[in-house]
């Protein structure tokens, strides 16, 4: 309100009062406008940002649960294992055991074709690993435990060892069957088939002779074949349950212990790559006539240990290029967000977030099916690690 002073005809002073004009009122309308706006697009960008942010985060933790995963199991691979390379053990079935061999480590890579090394891949890899199945009951990465001594009194032969507690029924629970291709590690030290499992009685499939003895407590643990892979959303689409109701892709874990059906269990949402190269010793041939000597082939002959000496595109078997020569596993995990990403704007903003990524011998916009504005509509995260097979040396 504005005051304002008159003169009148008696030169008396006389206060008067008037209200805003229209324009005024108009004016100052759009000023709070502006402002509301201003705030609610800064509230609305903020609130978008956090929620990328956490999406982010998720999938960063994601892929570190994936590497985690992975690399503890390859450091397990090949224990309690005959230490002689491509012992076979028998049913350590499935994945574990091309050609009836056992391999404590068994590579597939997703294009084996030569040119070596070459960026052919159009997928994921996958691998395959014999590990020790522990307790799961006792949460510190210890097997069942021997009930008496085998053989009974420290001396002779055994067939049969008892177990603690319901041991065998939890081990059964694990998938060891009677006959189907289960074996048992007594202490990391020798492996056995399981043929007859019982009560708390485990029947062997072949006798053991002293010196070789086991005193009450050792440690028993069921030999598992475990492969790693990644779920396409293309294939869950054809078997729904297989990233656990998600849409995929997800990285999957698939147990075989000599069960007639193996089980497939999803691990971590939004892994899209998986992809592995091996640093073997001895594994070629016109490298020190292909006998180990401790030392990682130098497969570029430079005298040194550099990322040519991983090797990819291999086909892995017994006689060519032998798993049981491999040595170093280098792990390449790509994992994106579950959803699209929708930018910090107001409406869905799905953007050039990442050019096709290049993980070791696989290139994404290679892949069937590949569409740059759905490609780059999420958020990446890669990460890389390499892992000692130290039950392999």
């Amino acid at each position: 309100m504005e005051r304002c002073t008159v003169d009148d005809v008696k030169d008396v002073r006389v206060l008067c009062e008037r209200g805003f004009t229209l324009i005024e009122l108009m004016i100052s309308i759009v000023i709070s406008s502006v402002i509301v706006a201003a705030g609610y697009t800064v509230l609305t960008t903020t609130h978008r940002a956090t929620i990328s942010n956490e999406r982010a985060v998720g999938t960063q933790q994601n892929i570190r649960v994936a590497m985690e995963l992975i690399a503890r199991d390859i450091k397990q691979a090949g224990f309690g294992m005959p230490v002689a390379p491509n012992t076979p053990v028998g049913g350590i079935a499935g994945n574990c055991a091309p050609g009836g061999t056992s391999a404590a480590i068994m590579p597939v890579d997703n294009n084996s074709a030569i040119p070596l090394n070459a960026v052919n891949d159009t997928g994921a890899d996958s691998i395959s690993l014999v590990v020790p199945r522990t307790n799961p009951a006792n949460g510190a990465y210890l097997g069942w435990v021997l009930q008496n001594a085998a053989p009974a009194g420290g001396a002779g032969s055994f067939t049969t060892i008892t177990l603690t507690g319901t041991a065998v029924t939890e081990m059964q629970n694990e998938g060891m069957q009677n006959g189907s291709g289960a074996y048992v590690s007594l202490g990391g030290v020798l492996t056995l088939p399981v043929t007859v499992s019982a009560g708390a009685t485990i029947t062997l499939g072949s006798p053991t002779y002293a010196p070789i003895n086991f005193p009450a407590g050792t440690q028993v643990y069921l030999l598992q074949c475990v492969t790693y892979q990644v779920a396409t959303p293309a294939q869950v689409l054809i078997t729904p349950t297989l990233c656990g109701g998600s849409a995929g892709p997800c990285l999957t874990r698939t147990v075989d212990a000599g069960l007639a059906a193996p089980v497939t269990t999803s691990l971590v949402d939004g892994v899209e790559d998986l992809q592995f190269a091996y640093g073997c010793d001895g594994c070629n041939g016109t490298i020190n006539a292909g006998v180990p000597n401790s030392v990682i082939d130098d497969f570029n002959a430079n005298n040194t240990f550099d990322v040519a000496d991983f090797q990819t595109n291999r086909v892995w078997a017994v006689g060519t290029f032998d798993p049981a020569t491999i040595r170093l596993v280098q792990i390449n995990i790509v994992a994106r967000q579950t959803v699209i990403d929708q930018g910090t704007g107001e409406g869905i903003q799905s953007g050039a977030l990442s050019a096709p990524l290049q993980v070791s011998d696989h290139l994404s916009s290679n892949d069937a099916g590949y569409a740059a504005a759905t490609y780059q509509s999420f958020r990446r995260r890669f990460l890389t690690r390499t892992v000692d097979t130290r039950n392999m040396r």
